[in-house]
C-alpha cells in the first residue's frame, strides 16, 4: 500500500489523533521507509522490503519493528495474511484486497492502455490494476480524513533533530547503509512527486506519475490529465477501503504474532 493507507492504519493502531503527540511522530517515518527510500537513487524495493536487523539492532533501535509492520500490511493487502507464500502466484490466487479489488479494474485498465497505444498482457494488467488499488486508496483517503497525509509532512518537518538522527541511524543499521545514505533521500518524495505539500495534487496529478511510469509514457500534460481521470474512475470501486483500514488494524493488535526480530520479506510492489 502507498503512504495514506500505511499512516491511517498505523494512526488508528497507536490511537492517535490527527496530530500525532511530538514524541512519536517519528514512529510515521519509520513506517513509510520502505516505500520512501526507493523514490532517492540506490535503493531497491526488493531491499527495503526486507526484515532482517543484524544481532543487537532492533534492540538499540526498538523503533524498527513500526518498518516491520510496513510489511506486514502490505504482505497482508497483497495474499491474505502477514506473511509472504513460500512461492510464486498467480494474480488470480492472490487473496489480499488490492488484487481482489484489483481484478474489477483490469477492464478499465486495460482499455485505458488501449487507448494511449501501450500493449498491456493479463498478467501486467491484473500486477498494474493491484497498484491502482493502491493509489486510489490513498486518493480517497487524502479527500475523506484530511488530517492523514498530513501526517508524514508534519513528522519530517517538526520532529525533534535528535529523534531524526535515531531514524537515519537505526534505517541505516537495519539495511546495512552509513546514517548519510539514509539523511540524503530526505527530500526524495519532493523530487519524484513535485509539490507535495499540495495534497490534491499529491495524491492524485503527484500519483499518476506511478501508472505512467509503469507504462513507459511520457509524463505530458495529457497524459497526466487522461491518468488523473483514470484515478477518479478507480476511486468508485475502492469504497470499501475502511473495512481494509479495520482489518489490518485487527490483524496488527496481535503483536506477539509479529513484532519480533524474526526476519520477514514483504511484497516489494
Amino acid at each position: 500500500m502507498l503512504t495514506n493507507c500505511h499512516t491511517l492504519i498505523l494512526r488508528t493502531l497507536l490511537g492517535h489523533g490527527p496530530e500525532p503527540p511530538p514524541g512519536e511522530r517519528d514512529l510515521y517515518l519509520y513506517n513509510i521507509a520502505p516505500d520512501h527510500l526507493p523514490l532517492a537513487e540506490g535503493f531497491r524495493s526488493r531491499e527495503t522490503h526486507r526484515f532482517a536487523p543484524p544481532p543487537g539492532a532492533l534492540e538499540r533501535y526498538p523503533k524498527l519493528i513500526w518498518v516491520k509492520c510496513h510489511l506486514v500490511i502490505d504482505n497482508f493487502c497483497h495474499y491474505g495474511a502477514a506473511g509472504k507464500p513460500d512461492r510464486s502466484l498467480s494474480p488470480a490466487e492472490k487473496e489480499g484486497y488490492t488484487y481482489r479489488r484489483g481484478t474489477g479494474l483490469v477492464p478499465l485498465l486495460s482499455d485505458f492502455a488501449s487507448e494511449m497505444g501501450t500493449p498491456l498482457g493479463e498478467s501486467d494488467a491484473h500486477y498494474l490494476a493491484h497498484t491502482l488499488v493502491e493509489i486510489a486508496v490513498d486518493y480517497a483517503i487524502s479527500a475523506s480524513e484530511r488530517s492523514v497525509p498530513r501526517i508524514v509532512r508534519q513528522a519530517r518537518i517538526s520532529t525533534a533533530p535528535e529523534l531524526i538522527a535515531e531514524f537515519e541511524a537505526g534505517i541505516a543499521a537495519l539495511y546495512g547503509r552509513e546514517a548519510g545514505e539514509i539523511a540524503a533521500t530526505r527530500d526524495a518524495a519532493e523530487r519524484f512527486y513535485g509539490d507535495v505539500d499540495d495534497i490534491d495534487y499529491m495524491y492524485l496529478d503527484g500519483r499518476t506519475r506511478i501508472i505512467l511510469r509503469k507504462l513507459k509514457l511520457p509524463f505530458s500534460d495529457e497524459n497526466v490529465a487522461r491518468t488523473r481521470q483514470l484515478i477518479l474512475d478507480s476511486a468508485e470501486g475502492v469504497s470499501d477501503f475502511e473495512d481494509f483500514i479495520r482489518d489490518s488494524v485487527d490483524l496488527l493488535s496481535d503483536r506477539e504474532a509479529w513484532a519480533g526480530e524474526g526476519p520477514m520479506t514483504g511484497a516489494a510492489e
